[in-house]
């Protein structure tokens, strides 16, 4: 069990995907588990919001994250979108009920870690949570990755049968990649299948 508190944050992340994740950053009294299922974890995340007053949430400014902040915030029952929206592309504007009127604060993802005082949740990008040292195996909740988002590694054509690309390859497919992962992954990585 991990303590909630009345200051929480999401936070976004990626490997060979990007995750994001709400969990405890400081503040007043309640608790969830940080290991919950999603139904679970998102009950949690709505319970949690509902016992606030006037709640302000930081988003990042920038357009994917920003979608992706609020599809997670969806996820966890704070707020409706247009379902005729493309849930890549959301935005403030596509928020057609927010029930506990979340106040929404759009600022650079690099600024989120150092105002977090300043808000009850906030989205962070995994690199941002990674870099600020905030602890990701406190999260309550994970997006469901969109399969655009995910990352990859490309090389040209003509690099492609290179020693290089080949190292490259057979490391990210490696049984030492796999420890290290198993290792050090405390839930800011998202994993894809074949890794597990």
């Amino acid at each position: 069990m991990s303590k909630i508190t009345r200051r929480n944050f999401l936070k976004v992340s990626g490997v060979a995907a990007a995750a994001a994740a709400l969990t405890a950053c400081g503040g007043s009294s309640s608790t969830a588990s940080s290991t919950a299922s999603s139904a679970a974890a998102s009950s949690e995340a709505a319970s949690a919001v509902a016992k606030l007053n006037k709640v302000k949430v930081a988003v990042p400014n920038d357009a994917s994250n920003t979608a992706r902040a609020y599809v997670l915030l969806q996820k966890a029952g704070w707020i409706t979108l247009d379902s005729s929206v493309d849930l890549a592309v959301v935005t403030q504007d596509d928020i057609v009920e927010n029930p506990h009127n979340i106040e929404f604060t759009e600022m650079a993802s690099l600024n989120i870690p150092s105002a977090l005082q300043d808000f009850d949740y906030a989205v962070i990008t995994g690199s941002i949570v990674y870099n600020a040292g905030i602890d990701a195996s406190t999260a309550l909740l994970t997006e469901d990755v969109l399969p655009q988002l995910i990352l990859q590694v490309v090389v040209k054509k003509d690099n492609a049968d290179t020693d290089w690309a080949k190292a490259i390859v057979a490391a990210y497919h490696s049984d030492e990649f796999k420890k290290y992962m198993d290792e050090n992954n405390n839930g800011l990585w998202y994993i894809p299948d074949e890794l597990k």
